[in-house]
């Protein structure tokens, strides 16, 4: 199984490694693996990246640095977002197909401060895009801290704090999730109901968690579609359940269950977009159990049993 069969399957383009490959060997991996989507997290310090991407007819989530975020909030003229758009997207824009501008990376999670300041970059970025005939859908990073209550799906609803800045874009990350929950309702290998909310079946978590953050969205009035930004599973450490036999078990059970193009019992028509974290196993990430995520070593062979995804 190839994931071009998946398609709403997507992978990030994370690169703290050693000895990072090419750009052109990272094209060649996608092309082999037939994935059409990819996340470029620094459209600024990932600018080879782009270059390659060029022409591809892989869709790109790209984001914008925290600190680029700061300067361009900033600026209540909008300049500076214009500035930051011409040298990063403008060089790219109709050879790269954007599928979204991420700001910043969790900054909604920070405090109030920040939390201005993305709604003051999210101004001035639009207003800059409108300036110089961009279109490009803008989002922001959450994971699932940003629910206050997200179980039962239905009963879930964001943290007042996050609230004016909602956008599109979200991270969920099964493998910090499910907290001693059934493993195979994490691992998406469920075949029967483990949950039943208001009728509806839940069979596995990812399901739980994006109707989670659909309810939340409901309550506010805001019909949208959600982006998993990041999911995965750990491959190594002495975690339980890090092993490379579950973090293949579950990319291939992600991919299967994209491959039958279905949303989620909230929203069965509304087929799930995701990437997964990462496209190679980041040696040289010293952020705890980052370092074991990845489904290729940076020298292209398998970093766990996925099955020819």
């Amino acid at each position: 199984m190839h994931a071009a069969d998946a398609q709403g399957l997507g992978v990030t383009l994370a690169r703290e490694m050693q000895s990072p490959p090419s750009p052109k060997s990272i094209m060649w991996l996608l092309r082999q693996k037939s994935m059409k989507r990819a996340k470029v997290y620094d459209a600024f310090y990932d600018r080879d990246l782009l270059t390659a991407l060029q022409d591809t007819g892989v869709d790109v989530l790209v984001g914008m640095s925290n600190a680029d975020v700061g300067r361009v909030a900033a600026d209540d003229s909008s300049n500076e977002a214009a500035k930051w758009l011409e040298s990063n997207i403008k060089p790219f824009y109709g050879r790269v197909s954007f599928r979204c501008l991420q700001l910043g990376s969790k900054m909604a999670l920070q405090g109030n401060h920040e939390i201005s300041t993305l709604l003051q970059a999210m101004v001035h970025v639009q207003a800059a895009q409108k300036r110089l005939g961009l279109d490009i859908s803008l989002g922001i990073d959450l994971d699932n801290a940003a629910l206050a209550e997200s179980f039962p799906p239905s009963a879930a609803a964001f943290d007042g704090a996050i609230l004016p800045v909602l956008r599109p874009l979200y991270v969920t990350d099964p493998y910090y999730e499910y907290k001693g929950m059934n493993i195979d309702y994490a691992l998406l290998n469920g075949d029967s109901p483990a949950v039943t909310d208001n009728g509806l079946q839940y069979t596995n978590m990812m399901d739980g968690l994006l109707d989670a953050f659909y309810t939340s969205l409901s309550k506010l009035g805001i019909t949208m579609r959600v982006i998993v930004g990041e999911t995965g599973w750990a491959s190594g450490s002495t975690v339980k359940y890090a092993t490379p036999k579950l973090a293949g078990e579950y990319i291939y059970n992600l991919a299967e269950r994209l491959r039958n193009n279905v949303g989620t019992p909230l929203k069965p028509n509304w087929p799930v977009e995701t990437f997964i974290h990462t496209l190679y196993v980041q040696d040289k990430n010293n952020n705890g159990m980052y370092k074991w995520y990845g489904m290729f070593y940076p020298n292209g062979s398998p970093a766990n049993p996925f099955l020819n995804l």
